[in-house]
């Protein structure tokens, strides 16, 4: 291993799953600034976990929109699991564009522009890649302008769709991560000999794909599709007209506005069951079920189909199916919600393997789940709601640490390429 001095800042830093899962990838890594705020909430309870976690760390408590992004410290890889928004564009005035609601992408940006990372390495929920944002005759739009706004500041893309489960983790979490690489990179030099004339060169590489590829790997690649971005002078245009039929495929690639993408089939590894995580006989009373909770649960597991009315009067199908009730303890753990603590239809319920019990997972197993360490976000004065909380939006630290494995080799490349030059 070389020893490479890799200068991270993370933005939406939650409890830190980025920063836990780089540091678990390689020592390289070095995290030198981060972000955390929970808008409208007294308690800043994932901040004083992460600073809990990283005494060390710069960490800021403020509102991201409010923050120069001119004293950001510069970095060599730019990180964050951002929440997802409306992302559309307007016209206003002086200011030219400027985002309606979706504020948080356009701070993204607004930082991508002052400080110029390298690499930059972004998580968001599965359907970012066919929403269609304010018309719903747009499908796609909302990552389209993400695609568009980093091709104009001189970035190449990579992205993928994973749910973790499939790779062998303990969590069937659907989430796209984004790569974004500058144009003086050596990954881009790499990326722009494919034969992009060559459709199955171009699917071999999409097969394989760094750094979300590269091990992460995919059997088959299959519905090909190319789009261009940059039919339109500005994205303001862009955004009133841009669309894909169905979205984005679930993997791809864009270089100079133009995107390459397709769906894939991955190798799937052995399942990380939920019976490797959930403990047996658990002492705290509150979680096991009442038999009116047993009950409200039962139903709420239920299937149904409905019939509703929309706001111009017509009707549509509506309708959810049926789930495992109690969760199948030799299945991966569903995706995670912030609300695991309550009788909701996403909550997980188990059979506690020790007393045959049924019962709430505790917050140590829904930390276990996303593969932080046992006790992570235990603290004084962090309520087990706030916990559950906090694991409901974070990510699975394994998948990130096998990512970073793969980005920490892309920076070996520019590191190489400078020994070359000297």
């Amino acid at each position: 291993m070389k020893n490479l001095n890799i200068k991270v800042a993370e933005m939406f830093a939650g409890v830190g799953g980025f920063h836990l899962g780089l540091k678990n990838a390689s020592p390289n890594f070095e995290v030198i600034w981060a972000n955390q705020y929970e808008p409208s909430r007294k308690n800043q309870f994932a901040f004083r976990i992460y600073q809990e976690r990283f005494p060390k760390i710069k960490a800021i408590n403020e509102n991201f929109s409010n923050i120069n992004k001119n004293h950001i410290p510069d970095m060599d890889l730019l990180v964050g699991g951002f929440p997802c928004q409306d992302y559309s564009v307007a016209a206003s005035g002086a200011k030219g564009i400027e985002g309606k609601k979706g504020v948080l992408w356009w701070d993204i940006r607004d930082t991508i522009e002052a400080k110029k990372p390298k690499y930059i390495f972004l998580e968001n929920v599965d359907r970012l890649l066919s929403s269609p944002g304010v018309k719903s005759t747009q499908p796609g739009r909302d990552f389209g302008i993400m695609l568009r706004t980093l091709s104009d500041l001189g970035y190449g893309v990579t992205w993928k769709m994973i749910n973790a489960s499939e790779y062998g983790f303990p969590q069937k979490r659907r989430r796209t991560f984004i790569f974004a690489f500058r144009k003086d990179s050596n990954f881009m030099k790499n990326v722009k000999e494919i034969n992009l004339e060559n459709k199955d060169e171009i699917c071999g590489f999409l097969k394989g794909m760094p750094p979300l590829s590269s091990t992460l790997t995919n059997e088959e690649i299959n519905e090909f599709e190319e789009v261009t971005l940059i039919d339109e002078p500005d994205l303001k245009a862009f955004s009133d007209n841009f669309r894909v039929k169905g979205g984005f495929k679930k993997t791809g690639f864009m270089l100079d506005g133009y995107v390459y993408m397709a769906n894939y089939h991955p190798i799937i590894r052995e399942k990380c069951t939920l019976e490797t995580i959930i403990k047996p006989n658990i002492e705290q009373e509150s979680l096991y079920l009442s038999q009116q909770q047993i009950s409200n649960f039962a139903k709420l597991k239920t299937g149904f189909q409905t019939i509703k009315i929309s706001k111009t009067g017509h009707p549509y199908k509506y309708g959810m199916g049926k789930m495992a009730f109690p969760d199948k303890l030799y299945e991966p753990a569903r995706t995670m919600v912030t609300s695991e603590h309550t009788v909701s239809r996403m909550s997980h319920v188990v059979e506690d393997p020790g007393n045959g019990k049924l019962r709430l997972i505790s917050p140590e197993e829904a930390e276990l789940i996303n593969m932080f360490p046992e006790g992570w976000t235990k603290m004084d004065g962090i309520t087990n709601t706030n916990r559950y909380f906090t694991m409901g939006n974070a990510l699975v630290v394994g998948l990130v640490t096998e990512i970073g494995e793969e980005i920490e080799k892309l920076f070996e490349l520019e590191t190489d390429d400078m020994n070359e030059t000297n």
